[in-house]
């Protein structure tokens, strides 16, 4: 019986201190994404890290599509020179007519951690942000 009793009082503390660690992290997500809200959207480096936490799984191409994502920091509607101010601190820019091409960089080629972020954004004749095509390519090992 007392063998029973122990073995009860043992699951009930892993169940209780599971439920705590589970409703801490309910609130800690509830916490973050108020604060998420509250941050600004463009926020650049948000974007970068979103954006290579991103898993390509295109073997072939070795490419991945995150325009989605893309859009999430960099909204229709934008001003081109918002969006180039923006981003002229981290990436190579090339404008041409109603579009703006970027390029950011990570890694190193020769150690095979190479990644390569390039954005292509289509403006309107009075400048604001109409979309985006953008993606993650990774270099291949030497």
């Amino acid at each position: 019986m007392k063998k029973l009793l122990t073995i009860s009082l043992a699951l009930l503390s892993l169940v209780s201190i599971g439920c705590e660690a589970s409703s801490h992290k309910n609130h800690s997500g509830f916490q973050s994404s108020v604060s998420d809200r509250k941050s600004n959207a463009t926020d650049l480096n948000l974007m970068l890290d979103e954006v290579f936490k991103t898993r390509i799984t295109d073997i072939a191409s070795q490419r991945a599509d995150v325009s989605h994502i893309v859009s999430k920091y960099l909204h229709s509607g934008m001003d081109k020179k918002e969006i180039s101010d923006l981003i002229s601190d981290q990436f190579e820019i090339l404008e041409k007519d109603n579009k703006l091409f970027a390029h950011y960089k990570k890694g190193d080629g020769y150690l095979g951690n190479r990644r390569d972020f390039y954005i292509e954004l289509f403006f309107s004749k009075e400048g604001k942000l109409l979309k985006n095509k953008s993606y993650l390519d990774k270099s291949n090992n030497i």
